[in-house]
């Protein structure tokens, strides 16, 4: 069904629902959320120049012109060629999430539905992603779920080690024993991200060779904990063409956790099974706390992973390895957090040659923050981290102040500065930011927070490839009408 027709549906199913609110209500049996987002952005885009070889000095194919810009020069060509910051755009997106949850028509059995609206103003609002996609329907299912199975049909989504899917279909979970579930769905796959079919125009019109078949998606997860200290799952994730021609996905995961006292061991081990290669596998040790620090320590492999219809898993993508320790010291009254951190990555050898000096193949990171509570209702925090890598490095800095207002809300302010240096292209001067953010609860069944940033480049240098001079500000509105299952009229919980 495509989205308006979905949206019509549901629309009218949510009339209904608000129209009998008053009655449904106090039958405790629908709870309506609602949240309004409103934010505005300003950035400054690139565009596309070009000057005259012969106005350009020097020889190769980067050169510098006289006001500094760096332009790419072909051999044969009568222009170089590059980009430049244009003047500052700016666009106001709005986002409108409504969710509807009905249910007391028997027992265990409940419908639920999600809406996303957009729309942007400004002077470009173009530049939000999907602005002109007004309507979608995230999710529309009915469900039972008694004490050892419940079924849900409809379009739905699953969070797992794998990430996020969304699939219009059949999903049964069954709980033969304490401890253990079992979980499959079947249906028809979603793009993740989009909530699109695999054959829409949304992937289309961002991926040239994009599907020509709907995908099938099946998958099934087990979950066993026979105490509190040990938990295992495993999980297999297929998606075929509608046609069965082909693949587009086959996965396969296993993890589980030990805890003893307040540490813990994990393992996680992800399989590409069409490509017969492991995507992840991390060990993580966590100690309890000795004279009141925490150690963790992590081990990781890990290989970037693309669905077999996009031409980007043909490019080999190279994996690394990577080691991380953690240090965490809190004060036996709990009002003085220290952190730190350490990592090393080593890449795996591409395969290329190239003329210039080598590349580099390791990387390595460190940060640490802090955290104190002077009193209960103040919280003062900072931090500071820097990254050295393959073709890139960063430093960035952050410390912010935060006053609880109670069961009320909160206001903060924070500042923050960051540096980015590439091997690539050198980018100029340090940007600093200030800001602060609040949220209010105005009744036991509305929020409203917001935010505002602005960002000042400093030093740019004579001729900057990026201008981040810019403002950002964020208003959300959150609604709750109804109340949880089994609440007495008039409850339910604020969101």
């Amino acid at each position: 069904m495509r989205r308006m027709g979905w949206g019509r549906l549901v629309g009218c199913l949510v009339l209904f629902l608000v129209l009998g609110a008053e009655q449904e209500v106090e039958a405790q049996s629908v709870r309506v959320t609602g949240s309004t987002s409103i934010q505005y952005v300003e950035v400054r885009p690139f565009v596309r120049d070009s000057i005259l070889m012969d106005q350009v000095g020097g020889s190769g194919l980067l050169r510098q012109t006289p006001d500094g810009q760096v332009v790419r020069c072909m051999m044969g060509d009568t222009f170089c060629r590059g980009t430049r910051p244009a003047d500052p755009v700016s666009t106001v997106p709005a986002v409108q999430d409504l969710e509807v949850s009905a249910w007391g028509l028997g027992q265990g059995i409940r419908g639920f539905a999600h809406i996303r609206g957009r729309t942007a103003w400004g002077g470009n609002p173009d530049l939000w992603p999907r602005a002109n996609d007004g309507m979608d329907l995230l999710a529309a299912y009915g469900e039972m779920d008694r004490e050892r199975f419940r079924v849900r049909a409809g379009r739905q989504w699953t969070t797992s080690g794998l990430g996020f899917y969304n699939f219009d279909g059949l999903g049964l979970l069954l709980r033969p024993i304490d401890g253990l579930s079992v979980e499959g769905q079947v249906g028809r796959s979603l793009v993740r991200g989009l909530n699109e079919p695999r054959t829409g125009g949304a992937l289309e019109a961002i991926e040239e060779l994009a599907p020509i078949e709907p995908g099938l998606m099946l998958s099934t997860q087990a979950r066993y904990r026979p105490s509190s200290r040990l938990s295992l799952a495993a999980l297999y994730h297929r998606d075929i063409r509608d046609d069965r021609a082909g693949l587009y996905s086959e996965l396969a995961r296993a993890e589980g956790v030990f805890r003893y006292g307040q540490g813990s061991v994990e393992g996680v081990a992800e399989l590409d099974v069409a490509g017969r290669t492991f995507n992840e596998l991390r060990l993580r040790v966590r100690t309890p706390p000795v004279w009141s620090t925490a150690v963790s320590a992590e081990a990781r492999r890990y290989r970037p992973y693309f669905e077999l219809w996009t031409i980007w898993g043909a490019f080999s993508p190279v994996g690394f390895d990577e080691g991380r320790l953690d240090l965490t010291w809190a004060r036996a009254q709990g009002d003085l957090i220290l952190r730190g951190e350490a990592s090393y990555r080593s890449y795996d050898d591409t395969g290329m040659e190239t003329a210039a000096s080598p590349l580099r193949t390791d990387g390595w990171g460190v940060g640490m923050n802090a955290s104190w509570s002077p009193r209960a209702q103040w919280r003062v925090e900072g931090g500071y981290r820097m990254e050295v890598g393959f073709g890139a490095a960063r430093s960035e800095g952050q410390a912010g102040v935060q006053r609880q207002l109670g069961d009320r809300g909160h206001l903060a302010l924070r500042g923050l500065a960051f540096q980015r240096l590439y091997e690539f292209r050198l980018d100029h001067g340090v940007v600093v930011g200030m800001g602060a953010e609040s949220s209010f609860r105005m009744t036991d069944r509305s929020r409203v927070v917001g935010s505002v940033t602005g960002y000042r480049h400093m030093d740019q240098g004579d001729a900057p490839d990026m201008d981040w001079n810019q403002l950002r500000a964020s208003l959300r509105l959150q609604w709750t009408v109804g109340a949880e299952p089994g609440s007495t009229r008039g409850g339910g919980t604020s969101p």
